[in-house]
């Protein structure tokens, strides 16, 4: 009887020690909440700047080539910015928008590099737009839009010309159509390796050509994300041209496709990978915004229940909130054990919040009657 007297009284003492950790940790979790926002107005503006838009404009005088550049300049950003974030669908219930309109919807423009002659106007910009007013734009068309980025992965180009095999050692075609292609202007931010003697040891060139990898999720580690892209392609020249066959696997959502460019001219490799680029590019960023295209005239409050047992389950989730944009206004309602109650605002339907969040490493499942937030059981 003394023994189970001792054991309730410890099981009780631990109980209220972690009670009242839970009640400091809390505190000190609300006090961190406009770091979630913070995070989520830095990934609206990832999303909303269009970076390194080139120009080059001559004229009479270099006032008047500055203009031109500037208006052509916001009309590629414009483009950029519309295929980014909304599917072909949607663009095509677009009104086409007149150079003031399209200046109403941009907030900024910083010059990255410029040069002026007494003719002459080149320089490279970024440009960043309004979320706020693109986001009540395509509401009003009705044009659901992506309103989160995606995380950083990792590209692996292994690539084959002949009897030459490339994935760590330079190859000028390979790097020429990369250069031709926009990188950065994605929803995913890509990275590249570097080629160090840790990333060499990590993968072979066998191992990505044929996706079998086990040391890619190294060099995600390497380059501090989760994700890497793998694409194997081969280069069979002909007399005028050449084909090139190409396969790729994105490893975090399993997306994989191959095809085949058979193409003539000059510098066909390059054209041919450039395009191999493009085409893999384009099919992450559309299968991104199949998931998470929200409309932005809906949104709704929800409260939901999250495990605080365990602290590092409540210190994760708020760490993985912070890269939900859909996601607002994060407040802790109360605290207590085995769950706290908690309370967001949230922009799109709650089936859109629910891809958003999955996407994020969360699940929102029903506890009873009510929701319950937790990291997913195959994170």
């Amino acid at each position: 009887m003394k023994d189970l007297m001792r054991k309730l009284l410890i099981n009780n003492n631990i109980s209220r020690l972690l009670a009242g950790v839970l009640v400091c940790f809390v505190a000190h979790l609300s006090l961190s909440v406009p770091a979630v926002q913070a995070q989520s107005v830095d990934s609206l503006d990832r999303l909303f700047t269009i970076r390194e838009i080139k120009v080059d404009e001559r004229a009479s005088r270099a006032s008047e080539a500055r203009r031109t550049a500037l208006a052509k300049a916001e009309q590629q950003a414009y483009d950029k910015l519309l295929k980014k974030i909304t599917q072909p669908e949607g663009r095509a219930r677009l009104p086409e928008l007149s150079a003031r309109e399209k200046q109403a919807l941009i907030s900024g423009i910083e010059v990255v590099e410029e040069q002026a002659s007494s003719r002459r106007y080149t320089a490279t910009l970024n440009i960043r737009f309004e979320p706020a007013n693109v986001s009540q734009f395509l509401a009003l068309h009705s044009v659901p839009h992506v309103l989160s980025t995606g995380r950083g992965i990792v590209a692996l180009h292994a690539h084959q010309t002949g009897l030459d095999e490339f994935l760590w050692q330079p190859n000028e075609a390979t790097i020429e159509a990369r250069a031709a292609v926009d990188w950065l202007n994605r929803i995913r931010q890509y990275v590249f390796p570097r080629g160090e003697i840790r990333e060499r040891l990590a993968v072979t060139y066998r191992e990505i050509a044929e996706f079998d990898a086990d040391g890619y999720d190294q060099i995600a580690r390497f380059h501090d994300v989760e994700s890497v892209l793998m694409i194997s392609s081969g280069w069979v020249q002909a007399e005028n041209g050449g084909t090139l066959t190409y396969k790729f696997l994105s490893t975090d959502g399993g997306l994989a496709g191959e095809n085949e460019i058979t193409i003539s001219g000059e510098n066909a490799q390059v054209a041919a990978l450039a395009l191999m680029f493009e085409d893999v590019l384009e099919q992450i960023d559309t299968a991104w915004r199949d998931q998470l295209l929200v409309d932005t005239g809906t949104g709704g409050e929800m409260t939901a229940l999250i495990p605080t047992i365990n602290l590092a389950v409540l210190t994760d989730i708020k760490k993985r909130l912070e890269d939900v944009t859909l996601v607002q206004n994060f407040k802790i309602m109360s605290v207590g054990l085995p769950f706290s109650r908690v309370s967001f605002h949230y922009t799109g339907r709650e089936d859109q919040l629910v891809l958003a969040l999955r996407y994020a490493g969360l699940a929102l499942d029903m506890y009873g009657e009510q929701k319950l937030l937790n990291v997913r059981a195959s994170e």
